[in-house]
């Protein structure tokens, strides 16, 4: 990994907007979005801050240099599923992927997960990223579930991953 990589923990001014760009830049090229994806990104990532706790959610961000290279969430709150971490915003701009910035985003914010306050992590991903998906694998996340999903401009399936703590309880620290 380059030495210029700077991992940052925690929101910033500018990480909500910056976050949201980046999501919206990437699915516009990889997939025909168009800027109704990328506004609804920005309305999920505020949401989330409203209700953001820092004993409870996490952001994690990549940056080299001065640019955002990457993002990966932790969202504690989900009332979805009750005791369940979501793992969210999980993207790293494609200039900087397979040095190892990823693989290091996802397994800090797993680590953050195994406090002794989730039963397990889960995440949705779009079907058809298989770089995602292996990395989420070799991480112990199975897919779980799959369902159609047309809110992001270009219809798509989503996958739902979880990873669930040792012994069915718990994640030990």
């Amino acid at each position: 990994m380059d030495d210029n990589v700077r991992f940052v923990r925690g929101v910033r001014p500018g990480y909500i907007g910056g976050i949201a760009r980046m999501h919206g830049e990437y699915y516009a090229t990889a997939w025909g979005s168009d800027v109704a994806f990328e506004a609804l990104m920005a309305k999920e990532i505020i949401a989330w801050w409203e209700r953001y706790d820092e004993h409870r959610d996490l952001l994690l961000t990549a940056h080299v240099g001065d640019i955002l290279a990457g993002s990966v969430a932790i969202d504690g709150s989900q009332s979805e599923r009750p005791g369940w971490a979501r793992l969210r915003w999980f993207l790293l701009e494609p200039r900087f992927q397979g040095q190892g910035i990823g693989k290091s985003l996802i397994q800090d914010a797993l680590a953050f997960c195994a406090a002794p306050r989730f039963s397990g992590t889960y995440l949705w991903t779009v079907e058809g990223l298989p770089q995602s998906l292996r990395l989420y694998e070799q991480n112990g996340f199975a897919v779980v579930g799959r369902e159609s999903d047309d809110r992001y401009s270009v219809p798509h399936v989503n996958l739902c991953m979880e990873r669930r703590a040792p012994n069915g309880g718990k994640y030990n620290s």
